[in-house]
């Protein structure tokens, strides 16, 4: 059984949850310190939002991440109202996060935390949860953190931290999942057989 939601009852790109901070870090390059990341990261999990290039080159990442039961999104293309995407392009990412994961992706951000009418539309016909950043962090030693804060961390090939300094951060602060900051409760999930 997969479960599917929608946050809202129309299609919306949600910036911020009420309850606490979130961690999502965007994954689009790695080595072999992620690896490690990814076997040691305790909970509560921060969301992982997964680059499709980044899936198909990482076989090994992905078998940690669903031993662990860690939660993902799908990182998309860029988008934007004046250069909308190509939907064809988003649904091939998505049928490849499918095929890897054995699920939808639950959770959606471009690249560049834009979206288009078109894009947003789809995306929520398919049940899935657009997320843009209310911080987007890039190292500092103190960032300023508010309630209901959603703190993407880019783990890009030009990242400027390291995965030490994002564990001193996670030490830090006390991150919630995106579901308890949105909705002040804690999501339970069950095995299936």
């Amino acid at each position: 059984m997969i479960s599917v939601f929608n946050i809202a009852n129309a299609p919306v790109v949600v910036t911020k949850g009420h309850y606490g901070t979130s961690l999502v870090v965007e994954i689009s390059f790695s080595d072999e310190s992620l690896m490690e990341w990814l076997k040691t990261v305790k909970e509560p999990y921060p969301l992982l939002l997964l680059d499709t290039e980044w899936i198909k080159r990482s076989p090994d990442h992905i078998k940690i991440i669903q031993e662990r039961k860690l939660p993902t999104g799908l990182l998309g293309p860029k988008d934007s109202v004046e250069e909308p995407v190509n939907i064809k392009l988003v649904q091939k990412d998505i049928d490849i996060y499918e095929q890897h994961l054995k699920e939808k992706p639950l959770w959606f951000a471009t690249q560049n935390h834009q979206y288009s009418q078109d894009l947003q539309k789809s995306l929520f016909q398919q049940q899935m949860n657009l997320l843009s950043p209310s911080l987007i962090w890039q190292g500092e030693k103190t960032p300023k953190l508010q309630k209901g804060d959603f703190v993407f961390v880019p783990l890009h090939q030009d990242s400027s931290f390291t995965l030490k300094e994002l564990n001193t951060l996670i030490r830090q602060n006390k991150f919630m999942s995106i579901e308890e900051n949105i909705f002040g409760y804690k999501v339970q999930t069950k095995k299936s057989p």
